[in-house]
């Protein structure tokens, strides 16, 4: 195997920017776009500046970044060092991918063996990559459990939804400032709509259809805050019951699942998307009927995209700071209400489970914002 001389490499590295700096300055270009020349640099080289980039995203915590760093070392073709493997490997344990975790602790034992300066540390983290996996799976047959329980219990369309104590926000690393901090938030018992609601139950109640995209079968949309309200006071009229809007925090524990770690909902593979929504790249410019694509664990369908959600909670980017740990309602006031889930124009981003989005309660102008109906036992 290649043995990749690390402090020759860096010597190269830090001659070529030297150089470069020089050149860059004397043509008013600042130094960071060295980087955009990297593709000039020699395969070594340019692996030793993503490993130590990842190195650095690990130390603050970044984990996706610095598996993203890693996935690109790997498309470089050439041998990887061994304390690679281990890096990538503990990267991958914290973002949540336990299988390929253990894959990559194991390939650094082969490589390393007992001589390895990671050794004792591998083995601890194999121990731990091997337990979650378990817990994972242990968990998936409680989920398939739970939704079959749940679709024994459904009620005009609603889904059961056990509550439980989650932990609420950025939990990959990926997200904004809003998404901050991870908290503890637990929830109670609750229903929760299968689907968005659709304009055929709309019309049934309210008597027009103010979609953009006419379709019974479709989510309803451009409807503002006010107008859902409306639409549930005439709607629990009628039917005696109490509908609802789901609080945010309930919104973000159905969409993974029941508080699962998911980014997105039914899924942690971005390729795989596609069969769980109508979004961006799928999407062709319009909503689409509800329930056409695979629902989560939950048995919940379009729980992102298609359309945005309405919940029932004031918007404040630092609610989180402070946000209630038990069945929070969000914050007392404020100017907009909160929108999850990404519509039928939103890329991958916008379709996370934790991503937060607002929007002004009187407005009705967008044809990718609708809602779902959520109900207390």
């Amino acid at each position: 195997m290649q043995t990749i001389r690390i402090g020759y490499i860096r010597q190269v590295i830090v001659s070529s920017i030297f150089f470069m700096s020089l050149m860059m300055v004397a043509q008013g270009t600042s130094i960071p776009m060295v980087f955009a020349k990297d593709k000039e640099l020699s395969p070594e080289i340019q692996l030793d500046l993503l490993i130590r980039s990842a190195t650095k995203d690990m130390e603050a915590e970044r984990w996706e970044s610095a598996v993203q760093n890693f996935e690109k070392s790997m498309k470089l073709g050439i041998d990887l060092p061994g304390e690679f493997h281990f890096l990538y490997g503990k990267a991958l344990l914290k973002t949540g991918s336990y299988t390929f975790a253990l894959s990559s602790l194991t390939n650094y034992l082969t490589l390393e063996g007992q001589e390895g300066k990671h050794y004792e540390e591998t083995i601890t983290l194999i121990v731990d990559a091997k337990n979650k996996q378990d817990e994972e799976k242990r968990r998936t047959t409680e989920s398939h459990h739970h939704q079959t329980k749940a679709a024994k219990e459904t009620e005009d369309g609603m889904v059961f939804v056990k509550g439980g104590c989650f932990d609420m926000g950025d939990i990959f690393d990926t997200g904004e400032n809003d998404e901050k901090p991870v908290h503890t938030v637990c929830v109670g018992d609750f229903y929760l709509g299968k689907t968005e609601v659709t304009q055929k139950l709309w019309v049934e109640i309210i008597g027009h259809n103010p979609s953009k995209f006419q379709c019974g079968d479709c989510p309803v949309e451009r409807v503002s805050w006010n107008n859902v309200q409306e639409f549930i006071k005439k709607l629990n009229e009628k039917t005696g019951m109490n509908y609802r809007l789901p609080t945010e925090a309930e919104w973000e524990y159905a969409a993974r699942s029941g508080g699962w770690k998911e980014q997105w909902a039914g899924t942690n593979d971005k390729e795989k998307i596609g069969e769980y929504t109508w979004y961006g790249f799928t999407a062709d410019g319009r909503t689409h009927g509800v329930a056409e694509k695979t629902p989560n664990e939950l048995g919940l369908y379009d729980m992102m995209g298609n359309v945005w959600e309405w919940c029932s909670d004031w918007y404040d980017n630092k609610y989180y700071e402070h946000s209630s740990s038990k069945d929070a309602q969000g914050p007392s006031e404020g100017k907009n209400r909160v929108l999850r889930g990404g519509g039928w124009r939103s890329k991958d981003k916008g379709l996370r489970t934790t991503d937060r989005n607002d929007f002004i309660p009187t407005s009705k102008k967008f044809s990718d914002i609708g809602f779902r109906l959520a109900r207390t036992p």
